[in-house]
């Protein structure tokens, strides 16, 4: 009988020779000591959907400049909605300055607005076309009817800064060098997972 960790690893086959920036096509997952993946869940900067007392919890680490981050953010309401199963968003934007600035902004809606207004603005922000930078992050807040001014007074917070670089050092040490990325229990994927995937990560993680 395969073990579960090859069970998780005949999920998703490794086709990537190298680690991109961001990637279409998740790795096989590896997997990360317990002490460091549950100090990964705990970290200020998590926005959670859903559920938040699940018995599987999905740590998705996205860039709003990542285009596979765009596909896997779409799974969003239908994951969350999976009984027992919690997400946490986590931001890590490590592919540009420009990344970083949106993401600050979207941390701003989220002290400024809350939890409903962050989650509309994150799917508007993935949503909309060209760079986002902090300027389109604004414009997109803009556009949902926030107060452009108190959502950046609140990403200028003394805490917003900090709680992205802690974000960025915590993908760091799970090995985390590519976006979207994934980490379900001890173990993390990097790359594209389709929802499906997502449903056998879980079955499996149960059996």
């Amino acid at each position: 009988m395969p073990t579960r960790r090859a069970a998780l690893a005949g999920l998703l086959a490794t086709s990537l020779p190298g680690t991109p920036a961001f990637s279409q096509e998740a790795t096989a997952p590896h997997r990360i000591p317990s002490e460091l993946a549950e100090h990964a869940r705990t970290r200020p900067a998590l926005v959670p959907v859903g559920d938040v007392g699940g018995d599987v919890i999905f740590v998705e680490f996205f860039d709003y400049n990542c285009p596979w981050c765009r596909a896997s953010a779409g799974h969003l309401d239908a994951l969350a909605a999976m009984p027992g199963v919690s997400v946490l968003l986590a931001s890590y934007p490590i592919l540009s300055d420009a990344s970083q600035e949106a993401a600050a902004i979207a941390l701003g809606v989220l002290a400024h607005a809350g939890p409903e207004a962050y989650r509309a603005f994150h799917a508007a922000l993935f949503s909309a076309r060209g760079l986002k930078d902090g300027a389109r992050a604004l414009a997109v807040a803009e556009e949902a009817g926030l107060d452009v001014d108190a959502v950046g007074r609140a990403a200028a917070l003394p805490g917003i800064a900090p709680a992205l670089e802690d974000m960025i050092g915590v993908g760091r040490r799970l090995g985390l060098d590519a976006t979207p990325a994934t980490l379900v229990g001890p173990w993390a994927w990097e790359g594209y997972i389709d929802l499906a995937t997502k449903r056998r990560i879980v079955a499996d993680l149960r059996a």
